[in-house]
């Protein structure tokens, strides 16, 4: 039995002889939602798991087990586990200790082949929040003419907290007494300048979505 999850039940449900004693397993950022690599699982490196909340793998290529970070010092910290439909993969939520890649990247599904979705310039790959980020970071590096993002950054933290207030009682007042498509328009203007603002302070969204995801899960594995 462990602390984390009921491992032994776990093991008695999920069907490792359909892949020679191995499980797939998908490994997403909490805090982001990116998905950050995909692996195997044997009932060893499940036990482990869930005995020391720090994601350990089965390495196919290697012949053993491995507990991922324990080289690099980046570790997996277990938030939440979930198991599919068929009893036959495994999909863990962890808090991410510096990057997931070898190659020194985040996650390592960043080779872009097609975007899914493309919502006002936001390309595939992690949540949309993390889409958003990576748009403002990719204006201001690259100051291209027209972009609002950069001309409004342009003039200072001051004028952008100006737009953060507007974009508050602009979000405030359609609360209060508008249709429920203007509450969602003038929250996603909020959302957008607050975000701007974050970065201009050297922050990101994505450290809003890590102090959220410690409060939903806790500081401790």
């Amino acid at each position: 039995m462990s602390k984390l999850f009921n491992v032994q039940t776990l093991l008695e449900k999920l069907n490792f002889e359909k892949l020679n004693g191995l499980i797939p397993v998908v490994t997403v950022d909490v805090a982001t939602g990116r998905v950050l690599m995909q692996a195997f699982m044997n009932r060893e490196a499940l036990i482990k798991t869930a005995e020391t909340g720090l994601m350990h793998y089965w390495s196919r290529s290697r012949g053993k087990l491995w507990l991922k970070g324990e080289e690099s010092g980046h570790y997996q910290k277990v938030k939440a586990v979930y198991m599919d439909c068929d009893n036959d993969s495994l999909l863990f939520l962890v808090e991410q200790v510096g990057v997931a890649c070898h190659t020194g990247k985040f996650s390592c599904f960043h080779n872009k082949v097609k975007d899914h979705v493309e919502v006002e310039g936001l390309g595939g790959g992690g949540s949309i929040l993390s889409q958003l980020q990576e748009v403002i970071d990719q204006r201001l590096k690259e100051k291209p003419e027209g972009s609002y993002t950069w001309k409004l950054a342009s003039k200072g933290i001051q004028a952008v907290l100006k737009k953060v207030h507007e974009e508050l009682f602009e979000f405030t007042y359609a609360c209060l007494v508008e249709s429920k498509e203007r509450v969602i328009a003038e929250g996603a203007d909020l959302i957008y300048h607050l975000a701007l603002a974050l970065t201009l302070r050297g922050l990101s969204i994505e450290d809003i979505m890590k102090e959220l995801a410690k409060r939903r899960y806790g500081e401790s594995p």
